[in-house]
């Protein structure tokens, strides 16, 4: 071999070499990333699952309270849109029947309503309180006309 030749061999080996090098660098970087990624991917999950037990947990204990407290019947007809809802909430599993997930969804609307439903309660009230008034002024105004001069 030459030595022309030799030099040759050796700047490819260096070459080969520094592109190696390189290309260990670049996959010492990618695995450490990797790593990193990996475990942003496990806390997260992690995390996920933390907060889908909770929730799980919620819903669970409002539908225990909503199948405990139904001792009223309701027959209500619906829109497709809800009946594909309460459908979706059996399918689910959360409830097990329609009615059951009927009383759920009530329930809920009213609680997340309460600030609206509180006003209708007070002006009900107002409502039911003046048709008293109203009654008793009929009432009085039914009295015979001879009783009334006697009272006079």
């Amino acid at each position: 071999m030459t030595n022309e030749q030799e030099h040759k061999t050796d700047q490819d080996k260096k070459g080969e070499t520094q592109e190696t090098t390189e290309r260990r660098r670049i996959i010492t970087i990618g695995l450490e990333n990797m790593e990193d990624v990996d475990k942003a991917v496990r806390e997260a999950v992690s995390r996920s699952l933390d907060a889908a037990s909770t929730v799980g947990g919620t819903i669970k204990d409002t539908i225990l309270k909503v199948k405990t407290a139904r001792d009223s019947v309701v027959m209500v007809r619906v829109n497709k849109e809800s009946l594909d809802k309460l459908d979706e909430l059996v399918d689910s599993g959360i409830n097990s029947s329609r009615s059951e997930a009927a009383a759920f969804m009530i329930a809920e609307g009213i609680k997340s309503k309460a600030t609206l439903f509180s006003k209708i309660s007070e002006k009900t009230e107002m409502i039911r309180k003046t048709r008293e008034d109203l009654r008793k002024l009929l009432d009085e105004d039914d009295v015979p006309s001879e009783t009334k001069t006697e009272e006079d």
